[in-house]
């Protein structure tokens, strides 16, 4: 079934060329294989205080003498002077403390900077942000799920698809999760979701424009797809294609599963852009970095999961 086009919007950099794709057509999709391509519609802390001596009790100088430390006996026969250094404790070599970059565990950072962004040749600009790694995995969205944080409404959606609870697929990333509940576990975490043009300059190098995260070459091994030969049901586990990671060492831009961002991409809101293909995805354009996708918000399948970002620290260096 062909979905037809939302109507353009006007709202985001990006919302006058993206294509949306509407909920009902693509719900029988969910956890299916790819469609040929011939006819596959796109898927859419403050330093501690230093002790300071307070005054003795009447004010005044007090004549005592600092207490003596006991000198040790010179072994037999030995060198005197040993056993007063043996007294002396050794001082521990400390190793450098490993520069910050302002981001938290799991996420790294991506210098921002400005790109001209789609075929309107519209200037985006993006700051400095940190954006995880991987994708979000099903059991770290259940560990959300059991602080009470987030909800596993519909969770299984998508049958073969499907990774919530699912034995197996613990490290594959959590799917049938609708934009809501994307935008709730990032806030759980104390992160949010990306923009759309923060997505892309992530996925692109940056200023080096990469066609793919990895750069110019054309996809073939370095993704979780369904491209040469092999159809694929199912998501990979998250950080299996090292290969394919942007400069940052970020995984998964590519392929596996679509991520959500906030940017919408029709003019009453109920859409937003998703970024990345996923593994039903068999040609090269459908996962290209400059490629969007739309979902409504409501909407929730095997192929549509979470990646989240947030500032860096302040006092990062730089």
């Amino acid at each position: 079934m062909r979905s037809h086009t939302p109507p353009l919007a006007t709202s985001s950099p990006s919302s006058l060329f993206l294509a949306a794709v509407a909920c009902g057509a693509l719900a029988a999709a969910c956890g299916a294989s790819p469609a040929a391509p011939d006819g596959s519609p796109p898927a859419g802390p403050a330093p501690a205080a230093q002790a300071v001596p307070g005054d003795n009790a009447g004010g005044a100088p007090t004549d005592a003498a600092p207490p003596q430390t006991a000198a040790m006996p010179a072994p037999a026969g030995g060198d005197p002077t040993a056993a007063q250094a043996g007294a002396e404790p050794a001082a521990a070599s400390a190793a450098p403390a490993k520069p910050s970059d302002g981001c938290p565990d799991g996420m790294a950072r991506v210098p921002g900077g400005s790109f001209v962004m789609g075929p309107l040749k519209v200037k985006a600009t993006v700051g400095d942000l940190c954006m995880d790694r991987t994708e979000v995995t099903a059991e770290s969205y259940a560990a959300c799920v059991k602080a009470g944080k987030c909800t596993d409404t519909l969770a299984s959606c998508a049958k073969e698809a499907s990774t919530y609870g699912v034995a197996g697929k613990e490290k594959q990333p959590m799917v049938c999760v609708d934009f809501a509940q994307a935008q709730a576990y990032c806030a759980a975490q104390g992160k949010r979701l990306p923009r759309d043009d923060e997505w892309e300059w992530a996925a692109r190098g940056g200023e080096e424009a990469r066609p793919y995260p990895w750069g110019g070459e054309a996809p073939k091994d370095q993704l979780c797809w369904s491209g040469g030969g092999a159809a694929r049901k199912t998501a990979c586990d998250v950080g299996s294609f090292p290969a394919g990671a942007n400069p940052q060492g970020i995984q998964d831009l590519a392929g596996n599963v679509f991520e959500w961002t906030t940017s919408a991409n029709d003019g009453n809101g109920k859409m937003r852009v998703a970024r990345g293909g996923s593994w039903r995805d068999g040609i090269p354009p459908l996962v290209r970095t400059a490629r969007p996708g739309g979902f409504e918000v409501t909407y929730r399948c095997g192929f549509l999961g979470i990646r989240c970002v947030v500032e860096p620290a302040a006092a990062a260096a730089q």
